[in-house]
């Protein structure tokens, strides 16, 4: 008498159930890959402040701030506001102060400004520093009268852009921007 031996009936239906767990586990690892290049992207978009990273807001005193856009900040100023941005090869930092109309003259004397001209505010990437800072928004504001300059950085020049507009209560807001330029 010969004997067989036949398959078992369970043989195709752990194969069945084998080959589902390692495709449930191939999916659940490709999304839990997905997910983390997409933290990835997020991060290197939005660096945390103080990273160092380029694009991070860093913590510096508006001393630094008014060092690197050469200007000083009048003792007189009140709602002194300022945000400093690391940039890739470019730093870019912003002031912001509300001054009382009998020193705007001097302030504006101290400043190597040669001319002033009324205009709109027209933002370059500059209203979101000012923003980050918690300043007025100065694109509602009609007419601002604005000047700017250059002065010398450390390895290339600062240009410094300063406007400033007439309040109702008699003071004058300022904004300054600065950032390293060509």
């Amino acid at each position: 008498m010969t004997t067989t031996t036949r398959p078992s009936s369970t043989a195709p239906r752990s194969r069945r159930r084998l080959l589902i767990g390692v495709l449930a586990a191939f999916f659940v690892l490709s999304a839990a890959g997905v997910a983390g290049l997409y933290r990835l992207d997020y991060e290197f978009r939005h660096p945390k402040p103080d990273s160092g990273r380029p694009g991070a807001w860093m913590t510096v005193g508006s001393e630094e701030v008014s060092r690197f856009a050469h200007v000083a900040v009048p003792t007189a100023a009140a709602d002194v506001r300022w945000a400093y941005r690391n940039g890739f090869q470019d730093d870019f930092a912003v002031l912001a102060f509300r001054l009382p109309q009998a020193e705007l003259d001097d302030f504006r004397g101290s400043l190597p400004v040669t001319g002033w001209a009324e205009r709109k505010y027209s933002d370059n990437g500059v209203l979101s520093g000012f923003l980050h800072a918690g300043a007025p928004d100065p694109s509602h504001v009609f007419p601002l009268a604005c000047g700017s300059f250059y002065s010398p950085g450390p390895a290339k020049r600062i240009g410094t852009s300063v406007c400033f507009a007439g309040q109702a209560d008699g003071t004058n807001q300022l904004w300054i921007s600065a950032m390293h330029t060509p």
